[in-house]
């Protein structure tokens, strides 16, 4: 894929609603899909491509996973300072987020931006205000 950061402001307009991301989420508990709860107030769900809007979005980028990150509570940072071990495509849907990339690079991602990660990079995701963003890769 790409080998460098790429941030797209407003790439997608047509915004992912609240209630269509709990939606989603509340269809992966029920059909008992993997749902990850790591810290009080932060949820993972790996099913976000079920959202009849990330279709289109999935298809442009060419990817077929999408996983979405919910944090309620700002005090909580999700899963802090990681790497992926694949290419990642993030669209922040609701709320805003701070991404600090390899310690030296912020990006502020506001509703409809789009930001790709490569694989091996280290990132943290601060949530500041409630938010959700669907992370999106081919694996």
């Amino acid at each position: 894929m790409r080998n460098k950061i790429i941030f797209k402001k407003n790439y997608n307009n047509n915004i992912i609603t609240w209630e269509e991301l709990l939606i989603n989420f509340s269809n992966s508990v029920v059909n008992n899909k993997l749902v990850i709860v790591t810290n009080p107030g932060f949820f993972i769900s790996h099913n976000a491509e079920e959202i009849e809007k990330i279709k289109p979005i999935m298809n442009d980028l060419k990817v077929n996973t999408a996983h979405l990150y919910i944090n309620i509570a700002t005090s909580i940072k999700g899963l802090g300072k990681h790497k992926d071990n694949v290419d990642v495509y993030f669209l922040q849907c609701q709320g805003t987020t701070k991404w600090i990339i390899e310690e030296k690079e912020i990006y502020i991602l506001n509703m409809g931006d789009l930001l790709f990660i490569p694989k091996n990079v280290w990132h943290e995701v601060i949530p500041l205000t409630p938010r959700a963003g669907i992370s999106m890769s081919k694996e």
